[in-house]
């Protein structure tokens, strides 16, 4: 009934193109609705998300950073500007005016060098003290102050240490300067001039009371590190003679007082320091500190050795 109600209401034609229209939306809806149960699925839409899988989360571990102890500097003296100008051809030295004298015995006391009393009168402590100076600026060993000296003494600075990182209590020999330097907690305590070993060769019998051995060799302060084991107050007689207040560090060999102590190495292998100062330096040093020599020999240098 209803057919025929449309066929009399349209031409056949217009309902063939209306049935065509109906058949053409119903696909696109059709369509439209996989479409839309496709995009759901992440997966089926070739997304980045889906064909890159997601990197697990991790935790950064960081570790606390290494603490290297920072070592104390070398406090360096200030300079001076109240030492006496001394011209090019003025030298002070023994009987020189002590309002000349003083105020160089005090500048190298500051300095750690000690001159003895400071007391404006030049004497043989003064003169270590100046040496020292010299041997350390590299100037010839004159034991006296002239105007180069005078200068060094006004601007005067420490060197770098042989063993800036080593122990902060420790001594260093230095066998080319012919210098010992003391330091304590890092710093300077001490500088004085020494006398190590001359090189030449010597005999002697051992031991000193009832000798079995009669051994030549080198006069030797060999290189290397060291330590204080024993201290002898006052006379300590050797294989070799008399020590003054030694403080052994190396088998035989010493830092001790001794009445002459030349610019140049003399000795049979100790080092010899100025007596007014080995009457202390036990003191400022104690059984297991280190002592450092440098520039000595390569060990121990024995010519023979025979039975007695």
């Amino acid at each position: 009934m209803v057919v025929l109600m449309v066929r009399k209401a349209f031409p056949a034609k217009v309902i063939v193109s209306m049935l065509l229209a109906l058949v053409l939306v119903g696909g696109v809806v059709v369509a439209g609705a996989a479409l839309r149960d496709n995009t759901d699925d992440p997966a089926a839409n070739g997304s980045a998300e889906a064909a890159t899988p997601k990197a697990p989360t991790t935790t950064t571990s960081t570790l606390p950073a290494t603490t290297v102890p920072t070592l104390p500097q070398l406090i360096q003296p200030a300079a001076s500007t109240t030492l006496p100008v001394i011209d090019a051809v003025t030298t002070i030295g023994p009987g020189s005016d002590p309002a000349l004298v003083l105020p160089f015995e005090q500048r190298m006391a500051d300095l750690k060098f000690d001159p003895g009393a400071v007391d404006g009168k030049w004497d043989q402590a003064t003169t270590y003290a100046v040496q020292a100076v010299e041997k350390l600026a590299g100037l010839p060993r004159y034991g006296r102050i002239a105007a180069y000296e005078a200068m060094i003494l006004a601007t005067f600075a420490y060197p770098t240490p042989l063993h800036a990182t080593a122990e902060p209590n420790r001594t260093e020999i230095d066998i080319t300067k012919q210098v010992i330097t003391l330091y304590e907690n890092y710093q300077v305590r001490l500088i004085t001039t020494t006398s190590t070993a001359s090189g030449q060769s010597f005999c002697y019998n051992t031991p000193k009371r009832a000798p079995t051995q009669h051994i030549c060799e080198v006069a030797t302060t060999p290189s290397g590190r060291y330590a204080y084991y024993l201290f002898r107050e006052g006379i300590d007689n050797g294989d070799l003679g008399g020590l003054y207040n030694p403080y052994y560090f190396f088998k035989g060999r010493a830092i001790h007082g001794y009445d002459s102590v030349p610019t140049e190495p003399a000795s049979h292998g100790c080092a010899r320091i100025p007596m007014h100062i080995s009457e202390y330096w036990h003191t400022l040093v104690h059984d297991g500190d280190a002592v450092y020599v440098d520039g000595g020999s390569d060990g121990e240098q024995i010519l023979s050795s025979s039975a007695i």
